[in-house]
């Protein structure tokens, strides 16, 4: 009895640091979204409102937002030119990307526990406006960013797609980041730098169950600059009307 009391209370007590010690991680997480807010809008200050694309892979380049907000976290980005440099200074601001409470083994390189919600060129059409059912983060190929320039009637060669912070009605309720464990979802890479719905929140293969991550809940970096946690479905409208928080178009 006495040994079955003291097991009870050891597990009691694991339980409770366990609890305290998630609570801690959800806050350092959303303290991270917000570290990633302000360099989007950093970003958006340096380019006339215009948030960068989710990822962008058209032949020529390929890059990811994680990399277009970087100089934004780190500087010194701008002043080194040495591959090097530019490595080690991107291994510090590396931790900012991820969740303390994402365990997920990723396939290749840093954990990034983060993604923009995708306006698919595609499927929704160009340009997006106040009732846009896409999201934030476009996702560009070649393809994608021909529709874009023959749709904006666009003349120069090097126009390039962008939604910008003014064509969001409600920054408050419009998600710009939202939690991704992925075993895809890493650092600089293009791959699931956007995301479509909560059903690819959390990787079929994890090595942790979903209800043991924040308690079942997620963070989700609004546009505004502030973090909430709420349940996936919580964050993703009513049925039928829409994306709720995943799109530009408000009450959704």
């Amino acid at each position: 009895m006495v040994l079955f009391s003291l097991l009870l209370l050891a597990l009691v007590a694991w339980a409770a640091v366990w609890v305290g010690g998630e609570k801690r991680r959800i806050w350092v997480c959303a303290h991270h979204m917000k570290t990633l807010g302000e360099a989007f809008t950093g970003y958006a200050k340096d380019h006339g409102g215009a948030l960068p694309p989710a990822s962008v892979d058209d032949g020529k380049k390929s890059i990811s937002w994680d990399s277009e907000i970087a100089v934004y976290l780190q500087p010194e980005l701008t002043k080194s030119n040495s591959p090097q440099a530019i490595k080690s200074l991107k291994a510090k601001i590396a931790p900012l990307f991820k969740c303390p409470s994402d365990r997920q083994p990723r396939r290749g390189g840093l954990p990034r526990s983060y993604s923009m919600p995708v306006y698919d060129i595609n499927r929704v059409g160009w340009p997006p406006d106040q009732n846009s059912v896409g999201g934030l983060g476009l996702s560009l190929d070649a393809k994608t960013i021909k529709k874009a320039r023959e749709a904006d009637f666009a003349e120069s060669p090097d126009y390039m797609p962008a939604i910008k912070t003014s064509m969001v009605p409600d920054p408050a309720d419009t998600a710009l980041l939202v939690e991704r464990i992925s075993s895809l979802n890493a650092l600089w890479a293009i791959k699931d730098a956007s995301i479509t719905s909560t059903k690819e929140q959390f990787d079929a293969k994890a090595s942790f169950a979903p209800k043991a991550f924040h308690g079942g809940k997620m963070n989700y970096l609004m546009l505004d600059g502030h973090v909430e946690l709420m349940l996936p479905l919580q964050s993703a409208g009513f049925v039928g009307a829409g994306g709720g928080l995943w799109t530009i178009r408000a009450g959704d």
